[in-house]
Parts: structure tokens; C-alpha cells; sequence
């Protein structure tokens, strides 16, 4: 417990009351001084006995944080006491920033107080939240004391998610696509998998009408779709390529190519500058793994973008080739000038500010490339790519 600024002043109030009452005789200085000090005793007496019984709960929404999207925090506070709250100001510490301050009246019981303050998830990466703080004192503000009513808890910050047209491998197929086929479910496909409940957007013709009148509830067929082509996405993570902007532009095409290859219902692999040789994604649970470990990605010293085509070369050789980096250099466009001849379909994406020149400087690979340099709009120039090469 201390005391607040009004406390202080009324504390110096008083001593000089009593002083003065003392210097020049007056009983009405000291009749003040012992008023004063009477709201100071009554505050301090108010504040150390207030007992609370609150039960705190903390939920962010939308479940998945993305980058650049607004998102907010939800407070629920529960009084489980006889007794109302006396007044109170909450403040839940955000990460780098000064976090929400919030002022509440008194809380009856069962009747829960309902907060909310936006979240600052303009950067991917995980945020620390908490710890939940509430500062109450006696009604005239003279005193007051500060008890933490909740835990700190880190919420991750995923990159920001672009939609884009589904990425369809429709030359070069891999051979080895259909010995990895993908058990991911799609709403059609070739063979019978199971019956399952309707979900809106379903089609009606995939309603199996004996399955449902048995059940008495809509059911569709399941299929599964064997998955024949291949999609590789590589992502050029070195630190000597981007500034801040670009790199976060950067994390956000490879995130939003992954899914959109995704959607084209093609054998998956993803692979970086730490990892050239890459990862298959098989299921929807190995892409969301990708969707958080992409949070947390850093730039490295290691590596370069030729020696990752080189080796997403060897390894993916077929199918479409989706290649995010920074701005093209002489070595990395002769590399990628020779993975042309081994990949069906190649997409180059830059995205640092400037690196539009490319198409001029490397004329063969000028079909090929797309810029995301955070001026023009990203999703229209995959389509118009997209449109242009037929079907990426």
C-alpha cells in the first residue's frame, strides 16, 4: 500500500496545520490538521482491508494472430465476493509497448465486467502479455494498493497471410509425387474415402441420400485425391539481402505461395536457406507447423540463394518452383537461369524496394519474375502472373 499524489498532499497539508497551529496558538490549524489527518487514517484503514475475490480470464481474438490484422483482447472479470469492488484501474502489460490501462467501476457480484483493448500485432513473432495488474484504494483517492490478478502469457504473432490464386503443378510432374501421395481429404477427388456430415459449401451431388436417410442428417462422400504434382516454395532468408520491410514482405509470399500451392491440391515441399534440401507437407497439420515456425524465422549469415537452388534442384527437380528472395544478383539468376531447364513452371518473387530492374538486367528470366515490393498490389500481380503463364 502507499500512498497516491493526493495522499502526499494531504499529508504535507497537515503537518503544516500543526505547525502553524503550533507557531501562532490557533486551535481552528489544528482542528484542520486533525481533519486532515482523520481522512488520511480513514484511507489507509479503507485500503489495507480490502479483501478481493476475482476471478480473471484472458482470451485473444482471432484464435490465429496475423500480422497487419487487427486483433484485440478480451478481460472477464468475475467477483466471487458478497461485497462489490470498490473502483478500480486494470493494466495488462504488452510486450514493447506500454500496454492497456483500463478503469473499472465497482463489480457486483454475478454480475462479470467485459473489457477489451486492441492488440498491437503489427509484427509477426510472439508477444508477451501480462502480467494483469489491478490498482484499487478508499474512495478519496488518498491511498491505494496494487495486486497482480493474472500471469504473464506469450501469444504468437503469425506472418500475415495473403490470399492468392491456388498454385497447380500442371507441367513437369514429379515422379515421385504419387509414391508420397498426400492423405490430405479435399471436398472431390478420384477414389472413395468415407462419408462424412454436410458442411455448407458442400456440393449437393456429393450427398449420399441412403447414407442420409439412414441418419437422418445430411452426409457427403469423403474422397481423397491422390496428389500427382509437386509444388516447391523456397524461401532466401540471408540477412545481407533485405532490410526489415523487405524481409517481413519476404516471410509473408513464401507463407502465402505455401498456401496457395496448398489449395492447388499438388504433392508440397517447402525449403529455406537453413534448409535447402526441405520438408514435405503432407497434411494440413505439417503446413500449420510451417505457419508458426515461419513466425519465428530470422535472417541468417549462412548460405546464399545459388547454392539453395542448387541443392532445391538436386532434391524437387519437376513440378513448379516458387522462389522468394530479396533482389536477384549475376550468381543467383545463372542458378536460377539453370533450374529453369530441370522445373516445369519457375516464379521468382522479390520484394525489396527497387529490385523491378530485375526483369531488365536478366532477360531470360523475365517471364518468371514478380515483385512484392509493398507498392503495387501483390494478389493482383500473382493473378495477372498467373493469367499470363495460363495456370501457374
Amino acid at each position: 500500500m502507499r500512498p497516491t499524489k493526493a495522499g502526499v498532499g494531504l499529508t504535507v497539508v497537515t503537518i503544516i496545520c500543526a505547525a502553524v497551529g503550533r507557531i501562532f496558538g490557533s486551535i481552528e490549524m489544528f482542528y484542520l490538521a486533525g481533519m486532515c489527518a482523520t481522512a488520511l487514517l480513514i484511507g489507509i484503514i479503507y485500503t489495507a482491508t480490502i479483501r478481493l475475490d476475482l476471478a480473471v480470464s484472458r482470451s485473444a481474438s482471432p484464435a490465429k494472430l496475423r500480422a497487419g490484422s487487427p486483433a484485440r483482447v478480451d478481460l472477464q472479470l468475475d467477483n466471487r465476493s458478497r461485497r462489490p469492488t470498490p473502483t478500480m484501474t486494470v493494466q495488462d502489460r504488452v510486450q514493447k509497448t506500454q500496454g492497456a490501462v483500463l478503469a473499472l467501476a465497482p463489480i457486483s457480484r454475478r454480475s462479470p465486467a467485459k473489457v477489451a483493448y486492441r492488440l498491437p500485432a503489427s509484427r509477426r513473432g510472439p508477444i508477451e502479455i501480462g502480467p494483469l495488474s489491478l490498482t484499487l484504494g478508499d474512495p478519496l483517492g488518498l491511498t491505494k494498493t496494487t495486486v497482480v490478478a493474472s500471469g504473464s502469457v506469450e501469444l504468437l504473432v503469425h506472418p500475415h497471410l495473403i490470399t492468392l490464386s491456388k498454385v497447380k503443378s500442371a507441367a513437369g510432374r514429379d515422379p515421385l509425387a504419387e509414391q508420397r501421395r498426400a492423405h490430405s481429404i479435399a471436398n472431390s477427388g478420384d477414389e472413395f474415402f468415407a462419408l462424412r456430415p454436410y458442411i455448407v459449401g458442400d456440393e449437393m451431388k456429393r450427398v449420399n441420400w441412403p447414407a442420409t436417410a439412414r441418419r437422418g442428417e445430411l452426409v457427403v462422400r469423403q474422397d481423397e485425391r491422390p496428389r500427382t504434382g509437386r509444388v516447391t516454395v523456397v524461401l532466401d532468408h540471408q540477412n545481407t539481402s533485405y532490410d526489415d520491410a523487405g524481409f517481413e514482405r519476404a516471410v509473408s509470399a513464401a507463407l502465402s505461395a505455401l498456401y496457395a500451392a496448398w489449395n492447388g491440391e499438388d504433392a508440397l515441399r517447402f525449403a529455406n536457406s537453413s534448409n535447402p534440401a526441405g520438408v514435405d507437407l503432407n497434411t494440413r497439420s505439417e503446413l500449420a507447423a510451417v505457419d508458426s515456425r515461419l513466425a519465428y524465422l530470422e535472417q541468417v549469415r549462412t548460405g546464399s540463394l545459388a547454392e539453395t537452388i542448387e541443392t532445391a534442384t538436386r532434391f524437387h527437380g519437376g513440378g513448379t518452383i516458387v522462389i522468394v528472395t530479396a533482389t536477384l544478383t549475376a550468381e543467383s539468376a545463372t542458378a536460377l537461369e539453370r533450374a529453369q531447364r530441370s522445373f516445369g513452371r519457375m516464379l521468382i518473387i522479390t520484394t525489396q524496394l527497387g529490385s523491378d530492374n530485375a526483369a531488365s538486367e536478366y532477360p531470360k528470366l523475365a517471364p518468371c519474375l514478380l515483385t512484392h515490393d509493398g507498392v503495387t498490389d501483390f494478389a493482383e500481380n500473382w493473378q495477372a502472373h498467373a493469367n499470363s503463364m495460363a495456370a501457374i
